[in-house]
């Protein structure tokens, strides 16, 4: 049994049918395979979108630890300052007093000496003003820098939890699909590697069944190997109710076209058929027809044109959580 990583997706199953289909049968199927397409593409962006905003919100994170390293610089550099300058109003105080006393002595003397005295001491008056304003300013600074460097810590801490949360919602994810592909892979052992493989991709499980395995050339009946198979599938999902479901066929390029698409569309829905008869809610469902436009190999080749001439079970975990934590 083949095994892929990376993946989840959804299965669908139905009816069976063994004639053709009408022409307006054949418009519905395209119609129905048109907005198929459109809802697969779309899991594919969201999950796409949900890796990338984990990587976005791990370079915010980084970003917003650098800024915090260097606000903390600029706290400790502005600390540093306030306290030369702090030490140099000490001096300034220390030599003012100094120079009153002398100027107390003094009074006694020359008026010239005294009238240079005095310009000295307002000069140094004013230079003492200036150094407190500057202090004032540093504070103020100082004070705008420490708010500035917890509102950075606390959007820190509040981006970690969200990355946390997000890689913990994607991890779920994960262990979630490789249990299903687990499940499934035991339920199968016994059937041919060549008939049946399970792979995860892209966030989905996919098992492909072969048109040996199922269909008899050109039918869209089921053989009893091939209900025996799908069977063991749908029990598996029947005890994942969480897990969506799309069934796809697909045919090689042999054939008409137009016939090709009824083909596929008439072996998916009989596939679901078997699906929903083993109790898998039928809401759960999708069926696909590709007819010969998705192929996985050559259509060059025969052992090519076997590959694609497959049916595919596609499961996909719900992400409404997922989603919720992205858009918030």
């Amino acid at each position: 049994m083949k095994k892929i990583s990376s993946a989840f997706f959804a299965l669908a199953i139905a009816l069976g049918m063994s004639s053709c289909v009408s022409y307006q049968k054949y418009e519905d199927t395209l119609a129905e395979r048109d907005k198929l397409q459109a809802n697969y593409q779309d899991l594919e962006t969201q999950l796409a979108s949900s890796a990338e905003s984990n990587r976005g919100l791990r370079e915010e994170n980084q970003s917003l630890s650098k800024r915090l390293a260097e606000a903390e610089q600029d706290l400790r550099t502005s600390r540093d300052r306030y306290s030369r300058l702090e030490k140099s109003n000490e001096d300034l105080m220390k030599r003012y007093d100094r120079m009153l006393e002398q100027n107390q002595q003094m009074l006694e003397s020359s008026s010239d000496e005294r009238k240079q005295l005095m310009a000295q001491l307002t000069l140094k008056e004013q230079e003492l003003n200036r150094r407190e304003q500057q202090l004032r300013q540093l504070e103020q600074a100082i004070e705008e820098k420490e708010a500035d460097v917890e509102a950075l810590r606390q959007g820190l801490v509040e981006r970690e939890a969200r990355v946390n949360e997000l890689e913990e919602a994607i991890a779920a994810k994960e262990a979630k699909l490789n249990t299903l592909r687990e499940r499934i892979n035991q339920a199968l052992l016994g059937f041919s590697d060549a008939d049946l493989s399970v792979r995860e991709e892209n966030g989905k499980v996919y098992v492909s069944l072969s048109q040996n395995l199922l269909f008899r050339s050109g039918s869209k009946t089921i053989n009893t190997e091939g209900k025996d198979a799908i069977r063991k599938v749908a029990a598996v999902l029947k005890s994942n109710p969480d897990i969506g479901i799309t069934v796809e066929g697909h045919t090689d390029t042999d054939g008409e076209a137009a016939f090709n698409w009824d083909l596929s569309v008439g072996r998916a829905t009989s596939v679901v058929k078997v699906i929903t008869d083993e109790g898998v809610d039928p809401a759960r469902i999708t069926a696909a027809g590709r007819g010969e436009f998705y192929p996985i190999a050559s259509n060059d080749t025969a052992e090519g044109k076997a590959k694609n001439r497959r049916t595919e079970i596609i499961l996909t975990p719900k992400l409404d959580a997922l989603y919720q934590l992205i858009e918030e």
